[in-house]
């Protein structure tokens, strides 16, 4: 009986509460009927605001073309042992990296450690290395996936389990 009654209270509460929202929401939707939606103010456009009859700066127009000299019809003799050859710069050849020597050949995780182990073979010596160990001039910099990226003698290259 007593968890009737409580039912029943609640329901009206439920009841009320729904009211008001349904009521909030159709007395707001009233309101933006009545309202215009595109309003636009015509605005005098600032020219037409300031009087330019009255103004005290008078533009001075009798100054020199900056640009005239530039672009004279007259040629410009150069003594021709003042000018110097361009004479362009060979680019710096790379060394070429002998990637050749170089197996990845698995990882291995190191659980008391909690890290990634790969298992690398340089020129036939096999090493075991960890993110930022370096062995025999090779640097492993990090672990992707299933492949590495590693750097050796200034270049940098991922490798593939293989």
């Amino acid at each position: 009986m007593k968890s009737k009654k409580m039912t029943y209270l609640l329901i009206c509460c439920v009841a009320g509460v729904w009211g008001i929202i349904f009521y909030r929401v159709f007395t707001g939707m009233a309101t933006e009927d009545s309202a215009k939606v595109n309003t636009r103010t015509a605005r005098e456009p600032y020219f037409n605001m300031i009087d330019h009859a009255k103004d005290v700066v008078v533009l001075e127009m009798n100054y020199s073309d900056p640009f005239a000299s530039r672009f004279s019809e007259e040629p410009v003799n150069v003594p021709v042992s003042s000018v110097q050859a361009f004479v362009p710069m060979a680019a710096p050849i790379k060394p070429q990296v002998n990637w050749s020597g170089i197996i990845y050949s698995g990882q291995i995780f190191n659980r008391a450690e909690k890290r990634h182990v790969a298992i690398i073979s340089i020129n036939g010596k096999e090493v075991m290395l960890s993110e930022g160990e370096r062995a025999s001039g090779l640097k492993f910099i990090k672990r992707v996936g299933d492949s590495i990226k590693v750097e050796y003698q200034n270049a940098t290259k991922f490798l593939s389990i293989k």
